[in-house]
């Protein structure tokens, strides 16, 4: 069995284990699989499970891919974000113009 070969845009070779980014939507990820058939070369992208045909994709380092983690916050940082909030929420509903149907 032949291995199937694979570029990305840039026409770069594209491996199983490459880190890859589908520009359309910004989905990053890792090649899990590569496989052809008569409508071309498509690659098999672990964080959506779904295949891309190789020219879609663009190979990114492995710091790209890396995602925002989890972050603490102080209780001053969550007060002043609660504050900044508060600006864009009414403080007082109105139900004047409030009909119920019947």
């Amino acid at each position: 069995m032949s291995e199937t070969v694979a570029i990305d845009s840039n026409g770069s070779p594209l491996h199983v284990g490459t880190s890859v980014v589908y520009s359309a939507t910004g989905t990053k990820g890792t090649v899990t699989e590569l496989m052809s058939d008569e409508e071309g070369t498509w690659a098999l992208v672990d964080k959506t499970n779904l295949y891309y045909k190789t020219e879609a994709l663009t190979i990114i380092s492995r710091a790209e891919e890396k995602e925002i983690g989890e972050r603490e916050f102080t209780v001053e940082e969550v007060e002043k974000t609660l504050e900044k909030q508060k600006e864009f929420v009414p403080t007082e509903m109105d139900h004047s113009n409030v009909e119920s149907g019947g």
